[in-house]
């Protein structure tokens, strides 16, 4: 399996609410929708110079005006997500995940912040968010594998708990084996949860450096007519990506890469019809190479969530 290569995924799926807390709902701004978008070439690398004439932004098919652009220098804010599940206890798995998450402290500017979350069949706060990477890595000595595996309903959870964070410059990042068995959401369902409210997941599978991740073992979910449901399904609509690790130089150039869009991914805004319900978003760049990724939609008025 190729190091970098995006899984893919197609999940029919409906939208399945699960948590013990509340159901919270999410409103729409009623004057501003802001985009994160990352712009890449077709080799990866990061596309820093458009300007506000290269994008195209449509609300459903209509073409927006955009009121705001800009690649800016604010810090970032990441709610980092350790799985827990026992499955994780098997060889190097965890020791993999504290080596991604050390190297991910690594390229931490100080005006950066990270928070550290454990999960198995629920979401824990072992650090809360805080520009102390010292901090962060002491939590870490807390983290102990044992029981289920819920990454949709964790991801979710944590995208929520990064709703109110000051910086745009957000996102979820799980570090997992992979193996999602018992969450009551869908991939689906968790992404547009993230997608609603701006906030990027990106998943990071690790495995023992001596065996190869198969495709198989990196299935969330079965779904209606035998096909299933892989990593992208909860990553790709947020506007994150999916990685494999199998060597720490692989983990180090997954965590540059996720680093690299939270810091060179342009900021957009615009003002939205005021329809209410759920709208689909497309961002287009006046590029022939440029690939472009942000989230796939927000909604008008009190959403389902």
């Amino acid at each position: 399996m190729p190091a970098f290569a995006l899984l893919a995924s197609v999940l029919a799926g409906t939208f399945i609410f699960a948590s013990q807390e509340p159901r919270p709902t999410f409103r729409g701004a009623t004057n501003r929708v802001s985009l994160n978008v990352v712009v890449r070439d077709s080799h990866g690398k990061p596309i820093t110079n458009l300007a506000p004439r290269d994008f195209q932004v449509f609300d459903e098919d209509r073409p927006v005006q955009l009121d705001d652009i800009g690649a800016g220098t604010q810090g970032v804010s990441i709610a980092v997500l350790i799985d827990t599940s026992g499955s994780m206890a098997l060889g190097p798995r965890l020791d993999s995940a504290r080596q991604a998450t050390e190297m991910l402290l690594a390229q931490f500017a100080s005006i950066d912040e990270a928070a550290l979350f454990t999960f198995d069949s629920r979401l824990q706060e072992i650090v809360p968010f805080s520009t102390s990477t010292d901090e962060i890595r002491r939590g870490f000595e807390r983290v102990k594998p044992y029981g289920s595996t819920s990454l949709h309903d964790a991801a979710a959870a944590a995208a929520r708990q990064l709703a109110s964070r000051p910086s745009p410059r957000r996102a979820v990042v799980a570090i997992t084996d992979g193996l999602d068995n018992s969450s009551q959401l869908t991939a689906a369902a968790a992404s547009r949860i993230a997608s609603s409210i701006d906030v990027p997941i990106y998943v990071l599978a690790v495995a023992g450096s001596n065996r190869k991740l198969e495709p198989s073992e990196l299935v969330l979910e079965p779904v209606e007519g035998g096909n299933v449901a892989r990593l992208d399904e909860l990553t790709a609509r947020t506007g994150g990506a999916s990685f494999t690790a199998e060597a720490p130089a692989e983990t180090h150039l997954a965590v540059r890469h996720i680093l690299s869009d939270l810091r060179a991914g342009y900021l957009l805004g615009f003002t939205p019809s005021d329809t209410p319900g759920w709208h689909r978003v497309t961002v287009r760049v006046a590029r022939k190479d440029a690939r472009v990724r942000t989230r796939a939609g927000f909604w008008m008025g009190a959403s389902p969530f």
